[in-house]
């Protein structure tokens, strides 16, 4: 049987990419299973040749919208559809939105912004936080037969990372990966490259640069690369291969999105800088739960931390290696999986 599903999300250079990419995962293990899906909410410029088969429509919704009307227009889109699936991948889905959605029959799963508890009424709930805990939500589900699905083993990756050939953790630091999301980074490459060239130790390690085409801070970023000293970094924007990218590199100084998954199944040592407040609960458990390097927030790290971060750690292969192995070990490349099998109520992966 054919089920449409459909998918709100969220994504733009400020808000970042990491919504599209999980959607667009998600959409892709779905029509391989002969599903339909439909997404609502990117602008048309974030459009990419191969949406064209993940996704029978293409809706966007422009401008501040309020909940009250942006339900209203996501459920026209679900009658349209004759659809009763849908993914909330959108972290404005407010408590009245979520009961509107439920009121109509809509069986929905729902990816949320952990800095922000409220009422939750969808059918799965879902948040791949290392921090999370069931225990936490019991004030907040009003949904009795919710499940919630916790942890980063329910972290969806990208395709392109369930074929790789993983290395081993402990490697010595030669490249380093520095990345900070699809959208703008806030200055935290600049910042994170001008630590780097005064770091001791690191005159021989290359900063491998990634960026997506919507941060605004490109053209400034790579004309910064540019006069930097043969060999200390490189400029990628937008790679197609990304993941091979990663798995090239020995260290990662990266945001608390969701690049962090895959860093960690890469076997790669995280620094940790939150662009946004949804990010430092998730830094904070990768801190604690794989040891990770939590620097703080972008308005409040400095170039000095960051060296005084990374001086240390090139030199320290054990725990370099401690890091990457229990990174490792708390993320898989079935999330996306699990979470498809949980909306369409098949048997668990």
């Amino acid at each position: 049987m054919i089920i449409p599903v459909v998918f709100r999300c969220n994504a733009s250079s400020r808000v970042g990419l990491g919504h599209l990419m999980r959607c667009r995962e998600m959409a892709r293990l779905l029509t391989e299973r002969g599903h339909v899906c439909a997404i609502v909410g990117p602008s048309e410029d974030l459009r990419e040749p191969n949406d064209a088969k993940l996704f029978s429509r293409w809706i966007p919704l422009l401008g501040d919208y309020s909940c009250e009307q942006d339900a209203r227009d996501f459920l026209a889109v679900c009658r349209e559809m004759n659809a009763v699936h849908a993914v909330m991948d959108d972290y404005r889905v407010d408590p009245a939105y979520q009961a509107s959605l439920k009121a109509h029959g809509i069986r929905f799963l729902q990816q949320f912004d952990a800095s922000k508890p409220w009422d939750f009424h969808a059918d799965i709930i879902v948040n791949s936080n290392p921090y999370e805990r069931a225990e936490d939500y019991a004030a907040y589900v009003k949904n009795p037969n919710a499940r919630l699905l916790l942890g980063p083993r329910y972290a969806v990756l990208r395709p392109e990372f369930s074929a790789l050939d993983i290395r081993p953790a402990g490697r010595p630091v030669q490249r380093i990966l520095v990345s900070f999301g699809g959208g703008d980074d806030l200055g935290a490459i600049r910042l994170t490259l001008e630590a780097l060239m005064e770091t001791a130790g690191a005159q021989n390690v290359t900063a491998i640069v990634v960026s997506g085409n919507s941060n605004p801070r490109n053209k400034a970023n790579e004309n910064l690369i540019a006069e930097l000293p043969k060999g200390r970094a490189e400029f990628f924007m937008h790679p197609k291969k990304v993941a091979e990218l990663m798995n090239s590199c020995d260290l990662a100084i990266i945001a608390g999105g969701t690049m962090s998954y895959e860093a960690a199944l890469c076997t790669l040592p995280m620094i940790l800088v939150a662009l946004a407040p949804n990010q430092v609960r998730p830094c904070r458990g990768w801190a604690d739960k794989a040891g990770a390097k939590m620097l703080g927030t972008i308005d409040n790290v400095t170039r000095s931390m960051i060296r005084e971060t990374i001086e240390p750690l090139l030199a320290d292969t054990a725990q370099r290696t401690e890091m990457a192995v229990r990174g490792q070990a708390m993320v898989d490349k079935s999330g996306g999986l699990r979470l498809i099998a949980a909306l369409l109520e098949e048997d668990a992966i």
